[in-house]
């Protein structure tokens, strides 16, 4: 660690010795026409040698600007752009550093096509809440991916996993052309796709499902759309790549991408036992371009290749292809498949103290498992906009899932007085068949003489019908006369069907510039329906026949829910907003149990309150009620052994909720800092908990009851910096500092009280890249929890904790990339009998081959001090919980790709 911390730091005096020897430029943007300042004008230094941007910045409200850190005795050109006005550009050369003041820029308006001086490409426009990146104003070595583009991009930050932000904002989505590319996942594409083939690189508001602009600025997600060359719309290209190691260690996969004009046409395929890498830019994640963290799911558009970062082992094996073709410029349509198939195998133990009045009960379990999934999944497209008024978009999807799993385990239990109390050893074998059909649809339609006037039609609809059986046998030999020994040999099987469906309508009018008022009316349908039973196997005829009525169901709940919502948008002044509602909500509920049929109705009234200041803060307030769900409000009580029982609450009442949340964001363009903080407040009345009584032999019976109130408080600042963004140099940090509180009432034996949870979590990162030759990355993060109770048998908890990751890549000489990775973790409180630290020390090598270097064979160790472990600590409702589950531990793995994207791209 201490190699990394001081090498960071000697480029960080390289780095600020060499910025003292720098010129610095300013100025002030004017209109011509009105002589007032001109905010938000692009002002670029370009250099003369090759067209690529050296500094970039946007002009403050009062059109001043400055770009320090520019070169000496260098050609450079001051370009200065703004929509409908005429380039203003100036050569310099500087010889001193010295500040230079270019004084008043005068812009003047165009009435005509400004012509385009040969070979001058404005590297950075703004067109109304877009940004436009020229992909050529950002040199990228050869055979680069998109993720080494985006780097360079200004306010653009890429994270370790190979998600990135825009401005400090997350990506949601990108696009390739304004096509979807494999759904929401944006990794895919700049973990696979080349940056020779990149024209332009746009950057919006994702706003698709908000056409009124109803979420809140602060909130709103960004959209990179990536628009190719014209040559690459007639190309095909891809990579294929495949590599095998030790321990039976492989993987292999490729990309095949065919665009024809209006089509698009990606297969993926892949397949691999390394569960989640620990490569420096995740190495085999990025030849896969997939999350193996296990993340995402195939669900309206994105991707689950599987993959778990907790523990396992796993191979996965997954396949698709993504379709996107145009109609003239007013339909799209998208459409996407993928099967996956994940096999993991599982071995875990786990220690835990349960904390009663007078007695201490501990218990230590195994368990090891096997589970095997497969799912196929469907999901669709359309986006017509017949003109600039009417739009719609409609997306369908279709999945289904199969999961088969099998599992051993063993425990042992004692107390503080007692050495035994039991033990107990069980298997279990289960499977599940399940399947989703579902669409969503929005409709919008804008007022023709009045911007703000609009119709929005939303529905959505989904059936899941799903069903399980399994087998389980338990032995318990019990060593107190309180609890006595059993054997259990059960079968269980389920027939599930889930539905829902909702419509929306809602219409907006202004009555003024700083007046609108809206309408929004709504009907949801949910139902509910289990049937399951479950059977003893008869000790005669050696027949599961014996049906449990009380561990058996058949349940059913159907729940109406109408909301007419009438609101308004007031804004008093320039830059403040106060949007106010009040929701009348009618709902009802009929839950049918084996014993009869409960019918409920409730009608509530929620407001809503929000007030956003100068684009930046928003604040707001709102009210919900939450129903108890029907398995708790079942009239039974269910003995599922002689250590477990539950009893039903019918006398069950709705939870009434209050939120509160503030919102801030801030980025400036001209010191490249980034700004986020968002805190959110929670207060829940007749919050449902579970009332516990458990005995020392851990003979435990739990109730649902209405308790109190609860309180949820959490939020988060963050800071970035970029200090500089430029041909040689890149540096920057970033910041974060959450909080986290949660409060609920505790009823165990008896005992009533408050739990309270705090956590506090640090953040610090950095990176800083030397002429695309050094990339150092380094991120640092602290936790403490303080848990405390405030009844008799409460016992407080202090846990502290914290993880490491440093990533260094070197490219040298040429042709040759090292890589190195470590993650560190360490959490001091971990129980006797499990490691509290973890130490994941990876490195690879890697030789491009070629003339345009399409070819990488990679030699890569993994764990190279063959120690890594899944470790874990929490508390829970007075308990105490330790464990580990077994990883993927070291192994070296060869590695070959070929990429066939060699591309004449003008």
């Amino acid at each position: 660690m201490k190699p990394t911390f001081l090498s960071l730091f000697c480029c960080l005096l390289f780095f600020t010795a060499s910025a003292q020897n720098k010129a610095t430029l300013k100025g002030t943007v004017i209109d011509s026409a009105s002589n007032q300042p001109l905010e938000h004008a692009t002002v670029t230094v370009i250099d003369v040698k090759d067209s690529s941007m050296v500094a970039y910045t946007l002009s403050r409200a009062n059109g001043g600007f400055e770009l320090s850190g520019l070169p000496l005795n260098h050609d450079i050109k001051l370009l200065v752009t703004f929509v409908t006005y005429k380039s203003y550009r100036k050569n310099f050369n500087f010889k001193m550093a010295d500040v230079t003041d270019v004084g008043n820029i005068i812009m003047a308006g165009s009435m005509m096509a400004e012509v385009v001086i040969k070979g001058e490409r404005v590297p950075i426009v703004m067109k109304k809440d877009t940004i436009e990146f020229n992909a050529e104003a950002f040199k990228t070595r050869p055979n680069a991916m998109l993720e080494e583009l985006l780097k360079k991009i200004p306010g653009m930050q890429v994270n370790r996993d190979g998600s990135f932000t825009v401005n400090g904002k997350t990506v949601s989505k990108l696009l390739i052309d304004g096509k979807e590319f494999f759904g929401n996942d944006p990794k895919i594409a700049t973990k696979n796709l080349d940056a020779a083939i990149v024209d332009k690189i746009q950057v919006y508001d994702d706003r698709e499902n908000d056409p009124d602009h109803l979420v809140s600025a602060v909130n709103v997600n960004k959209i990179v759309n990536i628009k190719l060359k014209r040559a690459i719309k007639r190309s095909i290209f891809g990579k294929v790549y495949g590599g095998g190691g030790n321990r039976d260690r492989y993987e292999t996969g490729g990309l095949f991408n065919m665009f024809r004009d209006t089509l698009q046409l990606s297969v993926i395929a892949m397949s691999n036992n390394l569960n989640k890498t620990g490569f420096s830019s995740q190495d085999l994640y990025s030849n896969g371009g997939f999350n193996r963290s296990g993340s995402d799911a195939l669900w309206n558009g994105s991707v689950q290749l599987g993959g778990r970062g907790w523990g396992g082992i796993e191979k996965v094996t997954s396949s698709g292809f993504n379709l996107n073709t145009d109609y003239g410029k007013k339909l799209k349509l998208n459409l996407m498949y993928f099967y996956n198939e994940t096999r993991n195998i599982n071995e875990s133990s786990n220690s835990i103290k349960q904390f009663l009045r007078d007695t201490t009960l501990f218990s230590r379990n195994a368990d090891k498992s096997g589970s095997r999934s497969f799912a196929h999944s469907i999901s669709g497209l359309v986006d017509w906009k017949p003109d600039s008024l009417n739009s719609l978009t409609y997306r369908p999807n279709v999945s289904f899932n199969n999961n088969n799993s099998d599992s051993r385990s063993s425990g042992n239990s004692f107390n503080s007085f007692d050495a035994r109390v039991s033990e107990s050893e069980g298997n279990s074998t289960n499977s599940n068949n399940s399947s989703t059909f579902g669409h969503s649809l929005v409709y919008n339609k804008r007022g023709k003489t009045r911007r703000e006037e609009s119709f929005t039609l939303t529905h959505n609809l989904s059936f899941n019908p799903s069903n399980a059986d399994g087998f389980s046998k338990n032995r318990t030999v019990s060593y107190s006369t309180a609890l006595p020994s059993y054997r259990l040999d059960r079968y269980s099987t389920s027939d599930n069907k889930n539905s829902s469906g909702s419509l929306s309508l809602s219409y907006r009018y202004p009555f003024s510039k700083k007046l609108v008022v809206d309408i929004v009316t709504s009907a949801d349908y949910n139902n509910f329906d289990q049937n399951q039973f479950v059977y003893d196997r008869d000790t005669i005829t050696n027949r599961y026949s014996v049906l449990l009525p009380d561990q058996s169901a058949d349940l059913n709940r159907r729940n109406w829910t109408k909301n007419v919502k009438p609101g308004i948008t007031w804004r008093p002044f320039k830059k403040v907003s106060i949007i106010a509602g009040l929701t009348s909500q009618w709902q009802n509920v009929t839950d049918v149990f084996d014993v009869g049929t409960v019918k409920r109705s409730y009608n509530f009234l929620l407001p809503t309150l929000r007030l956003e200041l100068f684009d930046g803060i928003s604040i707001s307030v709102d009210r919900s009620y939450n129903l108890p769900s029907i398995s708790d409000l079942r009239p039974v009580t269910i003995v599922y052994s002689p250590q477990a029982s539950f009893i039903g609450n019918p006398d069950l009442k709705p939870s009434p909720s209050t939120r509160f949340n503030l919102n801030y964001y801030n980025y400036n363009f001209e010191k490249g800092i980034n700004m986020y903080a968002y805190f959110n407040y929670a207060i829940t009345q007749n919050t449902v908990i579970q009332k516990t009584t458990i005995t020392a032999e851990g003979i435990q019976t739990s109730m649902p009851v209405n308790a109190g109130q609860s309180v949820d408080l959490y939020g988060s600042y963050s800071f970035g910096k970029e200090f500089k963004k430029s041909k040689i140099w890149r540096f920057g940090l970033r910041s974060s500092l959450g909080p986290y509180y949660r409060e609920r009432i505790n009823l165990i034996n008896g005992d009533a009280g408050k739990e309270r949870n705090w956590t506090a979590t640090l953040t610090q990162g950095g990176e800083v890249s030397w002429n695309e030759k050094i990339e150092l990355n380094t991120n640092f993060t602290y936790f403490r929890n303080w848990t405390r109770y405030d009844y008799s048998s409460g016992q407080n908890q202090n846990l502290m904790g914290f993880t490491m990751q440093n990533n260094i890549n070197v490219r040298w000489p040429k042709r040759v990339v090292w890589e190195g990775k470590q993650e560190f973790v360490y959490n001091s409180q971990i129980a006797d009998g499990f490691r509290k630290s973890n130490n994941i020390l990876s490195a690879s090598v890697a030789v491009q081959m070629f003339k345009k270097e399409q070819g990488e064979i990679k030699l890569a160790v993994y764990d190279i001090l063959d120690q890594n472990i899944n470790i874990y600590r929490y508390t829970s409702t007075n308990a105490l919980i330790d464990g580990q589950n077994n990883t993927l531990k070291r192994y070296f793995l060869l590695t070959y790709t070929y990429k066939f994207n060699v591309l004449q791209t003008k």
